[in-house]
């Protein structure tokens, strides 16, 4: 089969011949039809991810049909369509035995430990593999995994968001723009900011009001729309070489009790918040680390009832890889960047 294979970082991948993957008794074999891109590819490709080696297939968003099941497996069958959870669990520590695979110290995750999606074909435990309704385009399915699922991590287990609740997501990128369906699923009041007004629009186009981040600070606008009452959770979807400035506003827009959380991240980008601040206002910062595979069962679930739909910008051919990371490296675009294959 082919693949796009990292041979070097701060180098392009390659379109080249690999061996065919193996699957074993609980494995199943997943042609893959459709990968999304996320800013995390762009790290791999630069070196900064620990635990790649190469050379590196990439791509923890993948989707497609299952070509092959192992002799094991119940409840799978050639044709399925399936999208993957990448962290694959080890099943034995604390965080496996009480659904926090996301945790599992020593979990290897497709696209990153594990070769990824950016192939024809994909080896991955049964498990991981989550049936999807047929109806559901494989380019919409590829990007649940990771897009949809780690804001649903991070809105429905680690901020508990709750009706009748003010949120504010900031960059409605690939994740914002799920958060703000999600959060509107759970019916909060949503307000999303970011700089670009194709960004605003689409939030918009969801229900969500919107602020233009480079009008005024956002701290600011924020006030005035919720007339000094400020917002409960603080949703950070921006990341980058812009999160450390975005987060120190981010916290600025917290009620008394409130609850930042942290989903855009960058190696070496503190958070500095006063010490008297955090105290007085009683504020939950909190981190979110991908998803669960129970958290892809949802999504999928809200997906195949139209609660949710996942946002893709545009999709590319696979061998066309290089030039999308470059144009994500530019300017990240709302929704996915989606490889086909």
């Amino acid at each position: 089969m082919k693949a796009m294979v990292l041979e070097a970082f701060n180098q392009p991948p390659v379109w080249r011949d690999v061996p065919d993957p193996t699957i074993g008794p609980r494995d199943v074999l997943v042609r893959v039809r459709a990968a999304g891109l996320c800013a995390t590819d762009l790290k791999i490709v630069d070196g900064l991810v620990p635990g790649v080696s190469l050379p590196h297939v990439s791509g923890h968003e993948a989707a497609g049909e299952i070509a092959e099941v192992g002799s094991e497996v119940a409840g799978l069958a050639t044709g399925d369509h399936v999208t993957l959870y990448p962290t694959v669990g080890c099943g034995l520590c604390d965080p496996c035995r009480v659904g926090r695979e996301n945790l599992c110290l020593n979990a290897p995750r497709i696209g990153f430990e594990m070769d990824g999606g950016f192939a024809e074909y994909i080896k991955a435990p049964a498990r991981n593999a989550v049936k999807i309704d047929s109806s559901v385009p494989l380019t919409q399915a590829s990007v649940l995994p990771d897009a949809a699922a780690t804001c649903y991590h991070a809105l429905a287990r680690r901020a508990r968001v709750r009706a009748g609740e003010t949120v504010v997501v900031v960059g409605v990128g690939g994740l914002g723009i799920h958060a703000v369906q999600l959060a509107m699923t759970m019916g909060a009041r949503v307000i999303a900011a970011d700089v670009e007004p194709d960004k605003l629009a689409a939030a918009r186009e969801f229900g969500a009001e919107t602020v233009d981040a480079s009008e005024e600070p956002l701290p600011a606008q924020i006030d005035a729309l919720t007339r000094g009452a400020k917002a409960d959770a603080v949703v950070e979807c921006v990341g980058g070489s812009a999160v450390t400035g975005v987060l120190s506003d981010a916290v600025k827009c917290l009620k008394p009790n409130g609850r930042l959380m942290v989903v855009g991240y960058a190696y070496g980008a503190p958070l500095s918040v006063d010490t008297a601040d955090l105290i007085h206002g009683q504020w939950d910062i909190m981190g979110t680390r991908a998803s669960t595979l129970q958290d892809v069962v949802d999504v999928v679930r809200l997906v195949e009832t139209g609660r949710l739909k996942p946002v893709v910008s545009e999709t590319v051919a696979i061998e066309g890889l290089s030039e999308a990371l470059e144009t994500l490296r530019r300017r990240p675009p709302v929704g996915r960047t989606v490889l086909t294959i």
